[in-house]
């Protein structure tokens, strides 16, 4: 039979028997103070009358009389056969408990804060969570994830490998993880590297920091693509980088110009693969002329090899590392699309001179990637279902994308134009001239349909409106309504 919980733990109760008022009023005190200041929440199970004076050796009868006391006084509830409860609701007592936040609050309204936190606190950033909605951009196909195989190794490392692996991981990540990982790019990705090149981190963005932290500093500049995704964008600047944008054409990043005028840009953050949001691919020349400016300046390329897993024409380019003979790429990886957000497992692939400085960064930052999410991912791919999975997905997404393209043509005639993306998991919807993307898009949000406005996105002004819908993982049932819906807010909004 499993034993009840005996109740919130009272440390911070100190008894003074060397004092006029009784133990049984100061025991009463405290308890009310607590209640009424939020540190004992209503619902919350006290420890027995027998629990309370054996804790702090008084007497049973004493530590009645204070619970019935706070019973008397409406604070407490007494439950026959359950035990001694903190009220759901005290009223009355409220007011003071607000006063005591209310002054908290107005001490702490203008605190000294260092130059990263003001700018931290300047920034808007998006934080909500992100659960699975129709048309949400980069979300997998939660409805066909293979969650019994999942499940699985879960169970097999929880009983073979997580009793032996409950400290503290190795800051580099997981051995076994990170062999698996370069033998999956060698494959997947034409990129030879050695595991020892590899540095688990917990998500891709913890990458984009290190990466951005060791090799700039504050005031240099970091050149980054517009459109391109903000929030990586908002993470440099708080790290007081300074921010250029290149614009992005047909064959991706247009970098040349901006590179020849200024000297002060010593990084470059690109998605050659695939470019978010317009999915453009980064051509092979100035793939070329990138690494060769990054080896003539001392520069350093940020390689984010956005969701080139599922790609649906064609056999993709390499990635840009497999092509550094200079050692100034850090490639950026990430499970988040391929599997799903949430098992919070990133890599980086490191010119070998860097791998000393990004491992103690980890175990000074971040101490190490949660082990038992690298343990369960390891066996996931050497079993051979993270293969299977990709092969499966990437026809279900190329699917699912053809039918988002019938459908959204035919309901969207006259209203948006839809690109056809060659790969990932989303669609540029184009808006017509005039229309505010944001107001469309919280618009369509209301209706069902979770796209996020182009204009999140740019940083030069009078940009083109358009929305970025998500269709890997919308269902058949969800697609036709979503699209619909979305077709009279445009028409609604034109009028």
């Amino acid at each position: 039979m499993a034993r009840r919980p005996s109740g919130a733990i009272l440390t911070w109760i100190s008894l003074d028997r060397g004092s006029h008022v009784s133990l049984a009023q100061q025991l009463k005190e405290q308890l009310r103070n607590a209640i009424v200041s939020g540190v004992l929440p209503g619902g919350a199970k006290l420890p027995s009358s027998r629990m309370l004076a054996a804790e702090f050796s008084i007497s049973r009868p004493t530590a009645v009389l204070a619970l019935e006391g706070l019973e008397a006084e409406g604070f407490l509830e007494m439950r026959h056969g359950a035990g001694t409860f903190v009220a759901g609701s005290v009223p009355q007592h409220l007011p003071r408990a607000m006063a005591r936040e209310d002054a908290a609050a107005g001490a702490g309204a203008h605190p000294q804060l260092s130059e990263m936190g003001a700018r931290l606190q300047d920034l808007t950033i998006d934080i909500e969570a992100r659960q699975a909605r129709p048309f949400l951009p980069n979300t997998p196909a939660y409805d066909r994830f293979p969650f019994a195989l999942w499940q699985k190794c879960v169970n097999r490392q929880t009983r073979l490998g997580y009793r032996s692996n409950l400290g503290y991981a190795e800051p580099q990540g997981y051995a076994p993880l990170r062999k698996a990982i370069a033998n999956y790019l060698a494959l997947h990705r034409s990129d030879a590297c050695h595991h020892d090149q590899i540095v688990i981190t917990p998500g891709a963005h913890a990458g984009f920091m290190l990466a951005a932290m060791l090799l700039t500093n504050p005031g240099d500049g970091i050149l980054v693509e517009d459109p391109g995704p903000y929030i990586a964008r908002n993470m440099f600047a708080s790290l007081g980088r300074r921010i250029v944008t290149a614009p992005v054409d047909g064959d991706g990043m247009a970098f040349e110009e901006i590179l020849a005028k200024d000297p002060g840009i010593r990084m470059v953050f690109v998605m050659p693969s695939r470019q978010h949001p317009t999915g453009t691919t980064l051509a092979l020349e100035r793939r070329l002329k990138l690494l060769d400016w990054a080896e003539a300046h001392g520069g350093w390329i940020i390689e984010d090899d956005y969701d080139s897993e599922f790609r649906y024409t064609g056999r993709p380019l390499p990635s840009m590392h497999s092509a550094d003979r200079f050692g100034r790429v850090i490639y950026v990886g990430t499970f988040s699309k391929a599997l799903f957000p949430a098992l919070r497992v990133g890599y980086l692939v490191l010119p070998p001179v860097l791998i000393d400085m990004f491992r103690n960064a980890m175990a000074l930052m971040f101490r190490c990637a949660p082990l038992p999410s690298q343990m369960t991912l390891t066996e996931f791919i050497s079993e051979g279902h993270f293969a299977t999975h990709l092969r499966q997905m990437r026809e279900l997404y190329g699917e699912r994308r053809d039918r988002f393209l019938t459908v959204a043509r035919q309901v969207g005639a006259g209203l948006f134009h839809v690109e056809r993306p060659d790969s990932g998991m989303n669609a540029l919807l184009w808006l017509p001239d005039g229309l505010d993307d944001r107001m469309i898009a919280e618009r369509a949000k209301d209706a069902g349909v979770h796209g996020y406005a182009l204009s999140d996105y740019w940083m030069r002004p009078s940009a083109r409106p358009g929305l970025i819908l998500g269709f890997s993982g919308v269902t058949p049932q969800q697609l036709e309504p979503g699209l619909e819906a979305l077709a009279r807010i445009v028409a609604d909004a034109l009028r």
